[in-house]
C-alpha cells in the first residue's frame, strides 16, 4: 500500500498526475472569480451596519422597513422595464417619459370623463405602452436605426403629448391629486396586507412572471441570444427582428405599468417621472455588475433596487441633503458600468 502511495506522489511531482489545489489556493480562485459579487453584497451589509449605527432607534424598526419596502414599486417596475431592453443589448430612453405620459391620461380620463377606470387602464397603461413600444421596436428592428436616438425622439414625442393632454387639465392646473382619483386605483398604495401596500405585490407578481418568461420561456431565450450574439442568433434560427419589436413593447409596457403605479399613490402632477430615469439604469447596471456585461437579469435587477432603495432610505433617515441622493445614485451606476466593464477586460 505504502508502494503504491509512493508510486503517486512521485507521479504528481513529475507533472504526470495533477496536484489537487490546495484549499487555500482554491478560496483564492473562487474569490477571484466572484470578487465583484463579494464587494456588491459586502457593501450592501456594510451599508446597513452603518445606517443602523448611526440611527438605531429609526432605522431597523418595522415601520421604516415597511416604508423602504412600499417605496420601491415605481423605481423597480422602471428598472425591470429596462432590463429586458438591456438583456437584448439595447438602451430604451423613453421609459420615463411613457411612464408619465400613462399617468396623465389614466388621470384624466378617470377625473374628466365618464369612461371609468378599464377604460382608462386600457387606453393609459396598455394602448400608450404598446404604441411606444412597436414605434421603438420597429424602427430598430426593421430599420435597424441606433436604439438611442429613437428612444430619446420617442421620449420626446411621450412629452410633447403629456403637456398636450395636461393642457386639458380643468382650469389651467399641471396636477391631479390623488384623492380626485377612483377608490379602486388609489387602494393599490392606500390598502395593505401584512404592512405592505397592494402596489408590492403587483411588482412581485410581476417580477416572477418576467422572470420566469425570460429563462425559461423561447422568447425569453430568443432575447438572451440576440444580447449575447446577434449574428449568431440569427443564423441559429431566432426571428432577431420580431424579438426586438416584442422587447420593446414589454419594455415600455412595464413603463406604463409603473405610470399607474405612480398615479394609484400621487395621482398626476408634470415633471414627476422623468427623473426616474437614471436610478432604473443605476439599479439595473448595479445589480448586474456582480456577474458581468450580460448579466443582467431580474434578481439582480430587484438587487439593485432594494440597494438604491436602502442608501436613499438611509440618507433620509439621517436628513441628509436632497441633492446628495442623486449625486450618490450617479456615484453608484459609474462604479457599477466601471465593474462591470472590469468584470469583461479581466
Amino acid at each position: 500500500m505504502s508502494t503504491g502511495n509512493a508510486v503517486v506522489d512521485e507521479a504528481a511531482q513529475s507533472g504526470l498526475v495533477p496536484t489537487p489545489p490546495a484549499p487555500q489556493q482554491a478560496m483564492r480562485e473562487r474569490a477571484k472569480r466572484h470578487y465583484r459579487q463579494i464587494i456588491l453584497v459586502g457593501s450592501f451589509v456594510l451599508l446597513i451596519i452603518f445606517f443602523w449605527v448611526e440611527r438605531p432607534s429609526e432605522f431597523p424598526t418595522s415601520t421604516n422597513i415597511q416604508n423602504l419596502i412600499n417605496g420601491m414599486p415605481v423605481l423597480t417596475m422602471m428598472a425591470l422595464a429596462v432590463t429586458v431592453v438591456l438583456i437584448l443589448g439595447e438602451f430604451d430612453l423613453s421609459v420615463p417619459n411613457v411612464a408619465s405620459l400613462t399617468t396623465v391620461v389614466v388621470a384624466i380620463m378617470t377625473t374628466q370623463t365618464s369612461l371609468g377606470l378599464i377604460p382608462a387602464l386600457i387606453v393609459g397603461w396598455l394602448l400608450v405602452g404598446f404604441a411606444a413600444g412597436s414605434v421603438n421596436g420597429v424602427a430598430v428592428g426593421y430599420g435597424k436605426a441606433p436604439a438611442f436616438i429613437v428612444t430619446l425622439a420617442v421620449g420626446s414625442v411621450c412629452a410633447g403629448v403629456e403637456l398636450l393632454v395636461q393642457s386639458k387639465i380643468r382650469l389651467g392646473q399641471t396636477s391631479i391629486p390623488v384623492s380626485s382619483l377612483p377608490t379602486a386605483l388609489q387602494d393599490v398604495t392606500n390598502r395593505h396586507l401584512i404592512g405592505f401596500e397592494l402596489a408590492v405585490y403587483v411588482l412581485i407578481v410581476v417580477a416572477l412572471i418576467l422572470g420566469l418568461v425570460l429563462v425559461h420561456a423561447p422568447w425569453g431565450r430568443h432575447v438572451h441570444a440576440i444580447g449575447g450574439n446577434e449574428t449568431a442568433a440569427r443564423l441559429a434560427g431566432v426571428p432577431v427582428r420580431r424579438t426586438k419589436v416584442t422587447a420593446f413593447v414589454a419594455t415600455a409596457v412595464l413603463a406604463a405599468l409603473a405610470g399607474v403605479l405612480f398615479s394609484s399613490g400621487n395621482g398626476y402632477f408634470a415633471n414627476a417621472l422623468p427623473s426616474y430615469l437614471l436610478p432604473a439604469y443605476a439599479a439595473a447596471f448595479f445589480g448586474a455588475a456582480g456577474v458581468g456585461r450580460r448579466g443582467f437579469s431580474v434578481p439582480a435587477t430587484l438587487f439593485g433596487a432594494l440597494y438604491l432603495a436602502t442608501l436613499t432610505n438611509g440618507l433620509s433617515v439621517m436628513s441628509a441633503p436632497l441633492w446628495v441622493a442623486s449625486v450618490v445614485q450617479g456615484i453608484v451606476l459609474f462604479v457599477a458600468v466601471l465593474l462591470a466593464r472590469i468584470g469583461t477586460t479581466s
